[in-house]
């Protein structure tokens, strides 16, 4: 017969105390007696079933603390003498049990019960959550002025939406739970003028499961999303087990220093101390694991076919699939090319990148490189294109105007398209070309040796147009 149990994710709001106590006087009544309270489960052990009455009271404490401070100890000993038995603590969180229901209540004053939550309030729970708000604005800012300055690269990067994704429920449970304790604190503060009992904050529990489900998805949907992608998969399943693993060890860290007595400051330095350096311990080696495989194939989706040695270097050769080869474009005789392909998506955008390269023992062999884009949602279509024009542009602030650097507007009807941009530098044309189709764009660099005729620039079109 199981002698313990345990409740996952109990999802009550500790102000929510006549639910708490009304749940746990009904678990003593099935024979099941609370033993402790954490954030993610509370633990029960078996006993005889007795119908008991629970109180739920706050102390200011810390989780740091080794043990109960003389404050605290007073405290309880002053609730074992009116009948109220510790059964389980959390921090500030105290909850006491008794058997005879005419047993004094442990908070008989409104107004200084109030005071009391409020310090343990401000302390715990409003602090952190203003803390966590504070953080996840800032990376969700963060994203948007990616979004902004950056959007082909960020949009079609499925890690970067995903983060504001993944803040954004999280915001909604912060921003109601802060948003209804306020409330509640001027509903309390009425009540103890009155001399009232405080009302109790019930808990939202569809919200919190909503959010955790909606985090599950986005963890799942993130890791769906990089299945196809072999390195990207490998590094975003690790991250988040290194993640898991760092909350473990600091958890465990921090019991352990609690039960060797050590003091508070001691706790607080050795467990911060060990989150700093397992992340960027964990950093550090997930660059160095990055760079020390650069080449290998091994964290690539498309590994190279084969390497070779010049001037003391390795150098990989790719034989990636590309919309648009050389061998397209003009007659030439060489076949030991690199194909590289890199693309990106998500479920707003698709950016491909493109490079034909000669071996480096043939420099005299021309190159080839073009980015492609598809615009999912039509709104997002002006931004990309305003990406691509002002990216060549960036450094023309710094330079007299007759060495600008722009994308000007040409008439090229060869491209089959809306409109057909050549990059000049300093007002000379060049051999880049930024071309506009209804849902999709693309940045094409002929070498520059090339004399661009109207062949090529139909065959480009074809080949891209509707490739990925």
């Amino acid at each position: 017969m199981k002698t313990t149990k345990r409740e996952w994710m109990p999802l009550y709001s500790y102000l929510d105390r006549t639910a708490i106590t009304a749940h746990l006087s009904d678990m003593a009544a099935q024979g099941w007696m609370l033993e402790k309270i954490g954030g993610w489960s509370w633990r029960y052990r078996r006993a005889e079933p007795r119908k008991l009455q629970f109180a739920l009271t706050f102390f200011p404490a810390s989780q740091f603390d080794p043990g109960p401070s003389e404050g605290l100890e007073t405290y309880r000993d002053y609730c074992a003498a009116a009948g109220w038995q510790l059964a389980a603590e959390s921090a500030q969180v105290q909850i006491f049990c008794a058997e005879d229901e005419t047993t004094v209540p442990i908070e008989t004053d409104p107004a200084v019960e109030l005071v009391n939550i409020r310090r343990c309030v401000k302390r715990g729970f409003v602090g952190s959550y203003w803390a966590l708000l504070a953080l996840s604005l800032l990376q969700i800012l963060f994203q948007c002025y990616r979004i902004w300055t950056d959007p082909v690269d960020t949009l079609s990067s499925t890690a970067s939406v995903s983060a504001v994704l993944n803040w954004l429920p999280l915001d909604v449970l912060i921003l109601a739970e802060l948003i209804r304790y306020y409330r509640w604190q001027r509903k309390a503060q009425a009540a103890a003028d009155a001399g009232s009992p405080l009302p109790d904050l019930r808990s939202i529990r569809w919200l919190n499961i909503l959010v955790m489900v909606w985090s599950c998805f986005i963890v799942l949907w993130l890791l769906a999303s990089y299945w196809s992608s072999r390195g990207m998969f490998l590094l975003t399943a690790g991250m988040l087990l290194y993640m898991g693993l760092m909350v473990l060890l600091a958890n465990g860290a921090k019991e352990a220093l609690k039960r060797l007595k050590a003091p508070r400051w001691v706790n607080i330095a050795a467990t911060f101390g060990m989150i700093i350096a397992l992340t960027v311990g964990g950093t550090a080696a997930m660059t160095a694991l990055i760079l020390g495989n650069s080449g290998s194939g091994w964290l690539e989706d498309h590994p190279p076919v084969e390497t070779y040695e010049y001037q003391d270097w390795t150098w990989s050769v790719y034989h990636d699939d590309i919309p648009l080869r050389i061998e397209d474009l003009i007659e030439t005789d060489y076949d030991r090319w690199s194909t590289r392909a890199r693309v990106n998506s998500s479920f707003l955008l698709t950016h491909g990148e493109y490079t034909q390269r000669a071996r480096v023992d043939a420099l005299d062999q021309p190159d080839l490189q073009y980015e492609t884009v598809t615009v999912k949602p039509g709104f997002l279509y002006d931004l990309c294109k305003k990406d691509f024009l002002s990216w060549v542009e960036r450094h023309n602030k710094e330079l007299p105007q007759e060495h600008w650097d722009e994308y000007r507007l040409i008439d090229a009807p060869a491209w089959g398209a809306d409109e057909v941009y050549r990059l000049y530098y300093s007002s000379e044309p060049s051999n880049q070309f930024l071309v506009c189709w209804p849902d999709r764009m693309a940045e094409v660099n002929f070498d520059w040796s090339w004399t661009v005729t109207e062949d090529m620039m139909s065959t480009a079109a074809e080949a891209l147009k509707g490739g990925t």
